[in-house]
């Protein structure tokens, strides 16, 4: 009987070795893949600023987009005719709202509001071309 007993322990000695020496290779190969260094993302972009225009009423208007390599920064009106701002008051704000969008969602593919739908429409096509000329080919 004593026979048995130690056969037991012995087991259970190598089951708990077993064991720590799993972990420990599970944890080796996480330190490994942790500290491995990244494949770099691709770029998206050309970094720089790009200005597109949109054409209201036969007024050109200019859109300025900042962008780094991976993201869009910034979409603004920079150039509008003050015949546009007379005329078309709301093109400012729809152009605020848009560039916030835009750069919250890093997307042109975005919702507008139904009161200014085309004006937002003439913005969007701006910063499609304008993003199309930033992106890498």
């Amino acid at each position: 009987m004593n026979g048995t007993k130690f056969i037991v322990i012995k087991f259970r000695e190598l089951v708990k070795t077993a064991v720590f020496a799993i972990l420990g290779v599970i944890i080796i190969i996480g330190l490994i893949y942790f500290f491995l260094p990244k494949g770099e993302k691709t770029a998206l972009y050309n970094p720089g600023t790009y200005y597109a225009q949109f054409a209201l009423n036969g007024e050109l208007a200019e859109v300025e987009i900042v962008v780094d390599k991976d993201s869009i920064k910034s979409v603004s009106l920079t150039q509008m005719p003050e015949t546009i701002s007379v005329f078309y008051p709301l093109v400012e704000t729809t152009a605020e709202e848009i560039g916030d969008q835009i750069v919250r969602q890093q997307s042109t593919a975005i919702d507008v509001s139904s009161q200014n739908t085309y004006t937002a429409q003439l913005i969007l096509t701006a910063v499609e071309k304008g993003l199309a000329e930033a992106s890498i080919k």
